[in-house]
């Protein structure tokens, strides 16, 4: 029975990250199952959370609901009130359903199998799916009497999933004929393994020819993949052809047809056949299936210790900032110190650098466009950098020695946004690590709004977490 009821009361807090939400294999009417978790306060009982991804009945909600396991403990019934949350990464509840004095046999479910519309989560998808995890929360409370604590209990379930992304060219396309085919394969990137064979055909379609591709899968670990297909026009603009997702078992062949039939690329063959040819961005993932189940931290009454030792996820590995030096590294140190050979000018507030066209082409691919450009024009010897002097020093000596020292968090802030800038990819990974290290209540914030503008998921969800656990703290 949902209503309104004193959540004031001390209870069992019970949060599930699941990642790669949009991966789950599950069909209507199946389910996937969180980590079990006892509540102590509660007979020490034993309970789990059933999320359906795809509905009960109705494939377009998603359905919760609690189960108190067979093998509990306690009584044959229990008596409680309890309420489920869909939370945003700072911990605002986007969804919630309470229920009022709900009696749990042993092996018994009750929820709602109408708890949210799949629609509204993944047209929200920054909103509830922020780095692709959806949080769910549940707490219980005993309908008669109090308990004596709260309990919190973090669990994480992650769906294994290896993304594709590939440019496929289908040349002399105009002659392409039904009968014919074109096979694309995508290789695993650990053991170069093809796990996919992807085939390009026409079907005739009444009077106009379809484009299909059939999917054969060579990795018999894949149970469920998606797929997305753009055509890239003579305007480099990406056309969508469509969004489709398959189930992979031995008895059901898998394709998909694109929205865009032959007869409309051949209608306007300028803009999308250029040079008659059709290209193809695809983007592909494979989900093996659940690959981490686990209760991450189970903590009373919320101690300091809670906070201190959950301050970066376990499973983000942080890296090693400072690398040892070789020759190389230190000829090439050398060259920028003593201003050997350098040939063009980095200008940063006050101060000037005299730097190497050769290293700032090789480190970043947005300086060797900027300087290719200007080789028509050698009087340009200068590049003006929005950034401090120290973040620029910082900047130069990983790009000539691969090393950084001496960083605190405020460069390090500013560093990863340089690097991002100009593309200096290993080095945002470093800033990265550095500053999910070094999450404080005074710079969180600002590093989890900088994650999300840059897309970096890892950091964004490292702050996102903090956050969350500092509010726990702080109630």
């Amino acid at each position: 029975m949902a209503c309104q009821f004193d959540t004031e009361r001390k209870c069992f807090t019970f949060k599930w990250f699941l990642e790669n939400f949009e991966f789950c294999e599950q069909k209507t009417g199946t389910f996937l199952k969180s980590p079990t978790f006892i509540v102590d306060n509660i007979e020490k009982s034993k309970w789990s959370l059933l999320i359906y991804p795809r509905g009960v009945e109705l494939e377009n909600w998603i359905a919760l609901y609690l189960n108190r396991e067979e093998d509990s403990k306690g009584p044959a019934t229990i008596e409680i009130d309890y309420d489920f949350a869909f939370l945003a990464s700072d911990g605002s509840v986007l969804t919630s359903e309470s229920v009022y004095k709900g009696a749990f046999l042993k092996d018994y479910s009750d929820g709602y199998p109408e708890f949210e519309e799949r629609e509204s989560v993944f047209t929200k998808r920054s909103t509830f799916l922020p780095q692709g995890v959806l949080t769910i929360q549940c707490r219980l409370w005993k309908s008669n009497g109090k308990v004596r604590i709260d309990e919190h209990c973090i669990a994480r379930t992650r769906i294994g999933v290896e993304r594709k992304k590939f440019l496929w060219k289908i040349k002399k396309f105009s002659s392409f004929n039904v009968g014919q085919e074109m096979t694309f394969r995508l290789k695993s990137t650990s053991d170069d393994k093809t796990i996919m064979s992807l085939k390009l055909f026409l079907r005739k379609n009444g009077s106009s020819y379809s484009i299909v591709i059939k999917f054969i899968n060579s990795d018999k670990n894949i149970v469920f993949s998606t797929f997305k297909s753009f055509l890239v026009d003579a305007q480099r603009v990406d056309v969508e052809c469509g969004k489709h997702e398959f189930w992979f078992s031995p008895a059901v062949q898998s394709e998909c047809m694109l929205s865009l039939s032959k007869d409309t690329l051949m209608d306007k063959s300028t803009l999308y056949l250029p040079q008659n040819t059709l290209t193809l961005y695809c983007v592909q993932a494979f989900s093996v299936g659940t690959v981490l189940e686990e209760i991450e931290s189970t903590a009373y009454e919320c101690s300091p210790s809670f906070l201190m030792d959950n301050l970066v996820p376990g499973y983000i590995k942080t890296a090693d900032i400072k690398e040892s030096s070789s020759d190389l590294k230190g000829d090439l140190h050398s060259m920028l110190q003593d201003n050997i050979l350098c040939d063009i000018t980095l200008c940063a507030e006050s101060e000037t650098f005299r730097v190497h066209r050769f290293i700032l082409s090789a480190r970043s691919p947005v300086f060797r466009a900027m300087l290719r450009n200007d080789t028509k024009d050698k009087a340009k010897d200068e590049i003006i950098i929005e950034a401090a002097p120290d973040t620029v020093r910082h900047m130069l000596l990983y790009m000539y020695t691969n090393s950084l020292e001496g960083l605190i968090w405020e460069i390090a802030f500013e560093l990863y946004v340089v690097a991002f800038e100009y593309q200096i990819m290993t080095l945002m990974d470093k800033c990265s690590a550095f500053l999910k290290s070094n999450l404080r209540l005074s710079n969180v914030h600002n590093i989890f709004q900088i994650a999300h503008l840059l897309g970096d998921k890892e950091l964004e969800s490292a702050a996102a977490c903090f956050i969350w656990i500092s509010q726990i703290n702080h109630f």
